[in-house]
């Protein structure tokens, strides 16, 4: 397999884009082989799956658990259990919203027609579309879209220096959009952590200057 190493500092090239570079490069990794899982196909072969608690993790380690997942409607057509799901992850005031669904065949008792526990079929049904709405964000690609998928490793060293500069951005642009005093002060210590304090300065002595006029 290709695999494409890049620096952290080109992926905050993409315009517009929600995610950082530690968010990215999460992404666009091969899934560790101890998470990976194989399971005997219908017609032959086997086929590779990852659980949807990996799934959760990397959700987690991402959206720092600032996502959500609902099933927005279920049904039983035949002897197969298929729900919508619609994952929502929120990042830097932005939200991203996948919909996907995802089924499971009903397992019934032994010689009968009777589902055994219907309630286990929704439940892998529900997990089964949050996986795919994952893999739509890029988590398990290599699992899921094995075709497409094309390793990319990022620079680690530089990945902190690219959020740094992220961050001082965003704050810089916070003090010169800021209308009050009490709310320049909300990002003080991260103004001194990041060496900004004549700029905060400047803008203190302003809105201040405004409030005396």
């Amino acid at each position: 397999m290709e695999i494409i190493k890049i620096e952290a500092k080109e992926l905050s090239l993409v315009e517009n884009n929600s995610l950082n570079a530690s968010q990215l490069a999460l992404l666009l990794k091969k899934t560790p082989k101890q998470y990976v899982h194989t399971r005997p196909a219908k017609g032959g072969g086997t086929w590779d799956y990852v659980s949807g608690g990996y799934v959760r993790k990397v959700l987690n380690l991402m959206f720092g658990w600032d996502w959500d997942f609902e099933v927005v409607s279920e049904q039983v057509v035949g002897k197969q259990v298929i729900v919508k799901g619609k994952l929502t992850c929120r990042v830097n005031g932005r939200q991203i919203v996948k919909m996907q669904f995802g089924c499971k065949e009903v397992i019934c008792r032994s010689g009968t027609e009777t589902p055994l526990n219907l309630g286990n079929d929704f439940k892998a049904a529900a997990t089964d579309a949050l996986k795919k709405c994952a893999a739509e964000l890029g988590i398990a690609a290599d699992i899921y879209n094995k075709q497409d998928f094309k390793e990319i490793t990022v620079n680690t060293q530089s990945i902190d220096q690219v959020n740094d500069l992220t961050e001082v951005k965003r704050i810089t642009d916070f003090i010169a959009d800021a209308k009050t005093p009490e709310l320049l002060v909300t990002v003080y210590d991260s103004v001194q952590h990041y060496g900004l304090v004549k700029i905060y300065d400047a803008k203190l002595s302003e809105l201040k200057g405004g409030q005396n006029g």
